[in-house]
């Protein structure tokens, strides 16, 4: 069976001028939402992504979320990176919140994990029990499980139910004024991340590794930009990318963002906008570029992909908070490493 897919249709707008407008893009996002998944997870992302596509977010980006309950039509996703029944590209999979829906899947998942992200470059999303999913964790209570190789591992988690403080770095999916503050997400036992321990190289700003996997030479990026305050240890929020050796270069592939916190069941519209643009970043897009505004257009992104350039950001005191419900705290963390994303100069 397939779930509902949540498209809203944008209304036609009656222009002063006769101004040719840009289409928005669309992002075909599978969601398991077979056994081992939350119902209350699946049924908040599918909210999110309702208020996302009924937005004026829409105008650049439409997100077209596919629940999918079968593990064999999972299984196809993930070989041919396209929909079974309706022949689309999938942009992205995501695995919500739920308890080892990994159990459920009738074939070698981990093998096809690979192959969506390296060879088709397709994205990954996971929130909670989709995060554990792609850190290989199989065995219930097990944290040093690390069975796919990421870059990233769980160092902490299963630490109850309730709110945790996170403290937001610079980072491609949320607005500039939320960085340097410390916001509150519903949790419920959520790992927590580092690095692995396995030939990673940690820079000061961020982590990467090289591997060999399924007979690639692979380079794994990983920039961290959520720290839990308390509760859990480690870092609550991380995003990744793969790239695959080709002759001399680099060639970027998949990319993949974790979240040990539940975006689309936290009571901010904040929240789930930043997991709407998680979709849409973990598709190889920047959230802030096609049809935003230009305080957004000059928000951080992963560099011009035209020159490659490259400007790092200089750690920030962090803001005065107006205070209030949802407002961010200004507390600092001078002790966490700051994501080294870059910015698109505006020309």
């Amino acid at each position: 069976m397939r779930g509902p897919i949540a498209i809203i249709t944008l209304a036609c707008m009656v222009a002063m001028v006769a101004v040719p407008a840009q289409a928005a893009i669309e992002i075909n996002v599978a969601m398991w939402t077979g056994p081992g998944a939350d119902p209350g997870c699946v049924q908040a992302s599918y909210q999110a992504v309702e208020e996302w596509n009924s937005s004026q977010y829409a105008n650049a980006y439409i997100i077209n979320l596919i629940g999918v309950d079968s593990s064999s039509e999972w299984e196809s996703i993930l070989e041919t990176g396209k929909d079974p029944v309706t022949g689309q590209k999938i942009n992205v999979v995501y695995v919500p919140g739920g308890y080892h829906p990994e159990w459920h899947w009738d074939f070698d998942w981990e093998d096809a994990l690979y192959h969506a992200q390296l060879d088709l470059g397709m994205g990954y999303v996971g929130i909670c029990a989709g995060a554990y999913v792609h850190e290989g964790i199989t065995m219930p209570g097990d944290l040093s499980e690390d069975n796919i190789i990421d870059g990233v591992r769980v160092v902490d988690g299963d630490k109850g139910s309730g709110d945790v403080q996170v403290y937001l770095f610079p980072n491609p999916i949320t607005p500039s004024w939320t960085w340097n503050r410390i916001w509150t997400y519903h949790y419920a036992n959520g790992p927590g991340f580092g690095p692995e321990p396995q030939d990673v190289i940690v820079a000061p700003t961020h982590w990467y590794r090289y591997a060999t996997i399924e007979g690639k030479e692979v380079k794994i990026e990983v920039w961290p930009f959520g720290k839990y305050v308390d509760r859990v240890s480690g870092w609550a929020m991380v995003l990744g990318q793969y790239y695959v050796k080709e002759g001399d270069k680099w060639v970027p592939k998949g990319r993949f963002a974790l979240f040990g916190v539940h975006p689309e069941l936290t009571d901010r519209e904040g929240a789930h906008i930043m997991f709407c643009r998680a979709l849409i970043w973990a598709a190889g897009y920047n959230p802030f570029s096609a049809g935003a505004s230009e305080e957004q257009n000059n928000q951080v992104n992963l560099g011009n992909p035209t020159t490659n350039e490259v400007v790092v950001i200089e750690p920030q005191t962090p803001v005065t908070s107006g205070g209030g419900s949802g407002s961010g705290s200004a507390l600092p963390l001078p002790a966490l490493p700051l994501p080294p994303f870059p910015i698109r100069r505006r020309s």
